[in-house]
């Protein structure tokens, strides 16, 4: 449990510091900013998270007893399990953003979002009965839940995807050339 710990909070931790930067670099302060900053989070955040869960399998895997077995559910379950300890980190930070440090973000995602549906053409009154719906889903406490949710939903992917890599170890790979 020590390694999904571990990683878990360099995870949570590095996504807190790179959306820290992303507001200290003004891309939460506007809507014309916000879609450079959401594409720069998207890219940093896969990074962080492909980098910690492979580093948290790969220190599983070296840590586990030579003997016994080691596979692909092994591999997926020290992923799913780091991932699990980000999100719930991520929590904390989350609301330490949304509702201290940038508490007008739940204000500027609902101006981006307004603005998405008028470029579409909507109608104003669409516009006006989706508006309700947007400012409940932008209050800090929905926005903490839905970054835990999709998260957690996130680094079950990677952890899906990385696990193919680190199912094996070296050692449990048959020889190419069978001995004599």
């Amino acid at each position: 449990m020590k390694i999904p710990l571990t990683y878990g909070a360099i995870m949570a931790v590095a996504a807190a510091v790179l959306t820290l930067l992303l507001y200290f670099a003004g891309l939460h302060d506007n809507p014309e900013k916000f879609g450079t900053g959401q594409l720069l989070g998207v890219i940093g955040g896969l990074a962080v998270g492909i980098t910690c869960l492979a580093l948290a399998i790969r220190e599983k895997r070296a840590n586990h007893p030579v003997t016994s077995a080691w596979g692909y559910g092994s591999a997926l379950g020290g992923g799913v399990l780091t991932g699990l300890v980000a999100s719930v980190l991520g929590i904390a930070t989350g609301y330490l953003y949304f509702a201290v440090i940038h508490p007008g973000f739940g204000d500027l995602v609902l101006q981006v979002e307004l603005a998405k549906l008028e470029g579409k053409g909507v109608p104003a009154s669409a516009i006006a009965q989706a508006e309700g719906m947007i400012k409940f889903m932008t209050r800090p406490g929905m926005m903490i839940a839905m970054q835990a949710i999709v998260g957690f939903f996130w680094t079950v992917v990677l952890s899906l995807i990385i696990a193919i890599f680190f199912r094996r170890r070296a050692a449990d790979t048959p020889p190419l050339i069978p001995a004599q």
